[in-house]
């Protein structure tokens, strides 16, 4: 190098400063150093394309009354390049640590358990900041019983060496409860202790998702034996009606009076009311199930459907029973559904008909805000106390002789819950019940 170099001007060298405006400033700053002065420069090599960086020390000295400047020079491009590799690498696994879905924290239990690294996830998630959280201990941190337990969890990890796998509930920062699984280990270090590194993720939804299985589990199983105890019912009750309609028909020809024809006949109507009530029942069931049932909303008069409704059952009311209608020629015109609303009031009648042999049954509606509620009062024989919070439910019956599905009351509750209203029933045994329901009520002119 030396004998290529020859007898050549300084910023004539293959070096970062190539002019001798650079080389003067270059010579200005040693001077005002105190005749010492380091830097880094770069520059190529003859021959060669790549880029060398040399960390350069200067000496400025005196000899003869000349100024001597000694340069020193190390070529350090290994030394920058695994340096801008390593920075490149921490810059990969900031982002793969800051990026995956998980929350990543590292402990030091050398220094109070002080976290030394916090993912932009946990961040996120916690709603706690990394730089509120890096340097600081879970004491500092999160409320003292979270704090207390993590601590807790951390020293047996430590005593043990053995890696933790738990399940934890904390609240984050907009106060909301989340489910983690959290894996604790500790991570062996060259030099030092060990460090503890700590992955979790939220499982609440998880946790949720199985929930709901295992409730669709349950609701799918007490289908099944729904279904087992409709067959067994309806196959009774069908039968029932079934029978005796095609026996009085077969005795209807032979009767010898028109007394006894009359019986017969009354027999068979009313046989063939219940089988018919039994139909709908079921064609209502099935409808709901397949989600289909309808509930048409149209302008009503609320005041005429139970008046019609009166009409229907005033002669079938047995004699000793009153039977009511509050409203009389009130009015209310709003939208609904009126075979929907004269099929829940005449199931509480019919209901009310079976359980009341004396006193008065009694129906009417009344305005409760932008509601209208709507009741079938008797003075029967009531609803024992531990039977009233199961009265809608399928196949409930009061009374096992009475005949009836045991779904109508059921049928009512769905058709009024599809709607956004409420259906209940307050009752004193031995004195009497009140049905009710209640539904909103968009008045129409």
């Amino acid at each position: 190098m030396t004998k290529e170099l020859g007898i050549q001007k300084v910023y004539d060298l293959p070096v970062s400063m190539t002019t001798k405006e650079a080389w003067k400033k270059r010579l200005q700053e040693i001077r005002d150093n105190d005749g010492s002065f380091a830097y880094r420069a770069a520059y190529v090599r003859m021959g060669e394309t790549k880029k060398r960086v040399h960390q350069v020390s200067s000496f400025l000295t005196h000899e003869n009354e000349q100024e001597l400047i000694w340069f020193f020079t190390q070529d350090i491009t290994d030394v920058i390049k695994k340096r801008d590799e390593l920075r490149e690498l921490n810059q990969l696994l900031d982002g793969i640590l800051n990026n995956i879905p998980v929350y990543l924290f590292v402990k030091d239990p050398a220094d109070e358990f002080k976290y030394l690294y916090w993912n932009k996830a946990f961040a996120e998630h916690s709603g706690i900041p990394a730089s509120k959280a890096i340097g600081h201990t879970d004491y500092e941190i999160f409320q003292s019983e979270e704090a207390e337990k993590f601590r807790k969890d951390d020293l047996e990890l430590l005593r043990t060496h053995q890696r933790i796998d738990i399940q934890e509930t904390y609240l984050t920062a907009s106060g909301e409860a989340r489910i983690v699984q959290t894996l604790k280990a500790l991570v062996p270090m060259e030099d030092r202790e060990p460090l503890l590194i700590g992955i979790s993720w939220d499982t609440t939804n998880l946790q949720n998702i199985e929930q709901e299985l295992i409730k669709a589990r349950i609701k799918a199983e007490q289908s099944d034996r729904l279904k087992s105890a409709f067959l067994a019912n309806m196959s009774h009750e069908i039968r029932t009606p079934l029978n005796a309609i095609v026996g009085f028909s077969q005795l209807l020809p032979t009767a010898d009076t028109p007394e006894e024809q009359k019986l017969y006949s009354d027999i068979i109507n009313q046989n063939s009311d219940i089988l018919l009530q039994l139909i709908n029942d079921i064609l209502d069931l099935s409808k709901i199930e397949a989600g289909t049932l309808e509930y048409v909303k149209r302008p009503i008069n609320l005041g005429e459907v139970c008046r019609t409704i009166y009409a229907v059952h005033k002669e079938r009311i047995k004699g000793g029973v009153d039977f009511i209608f509050d409203n009389g020629e009130e009015d209310l015109q709003m939208e609904g559904d009126p075979n929907r609303i004269m099929q829940i009031i005449t199931n509480f009648i019919t209901n009310a008909t079976k359980f009341t042999h004396a006193g008065e049954i009694r129906f009417g509606f009344e305005r409760e805000g932008e509601n209208v509620r709507v009741y079938v009062k008797d003075t029967g024989i009531g609803i024992e106390k531990e039977k009233v919070g199961h009265i809608f439910e399928r196949f409930v019956k009061l009374n096992s002789f009475v005949q009836g599905t045991g779904l109508g009351l059921s049928i009512c509750r769905m058709i009024i819950e599809k709607i956004g209203g409420e259906i209940g029933v307050t009752s004193e045994f031995g004195k009497g019940s009140t049905f009710y329901f209640i539904i909103p009520c968009t008045e129409v002119d």
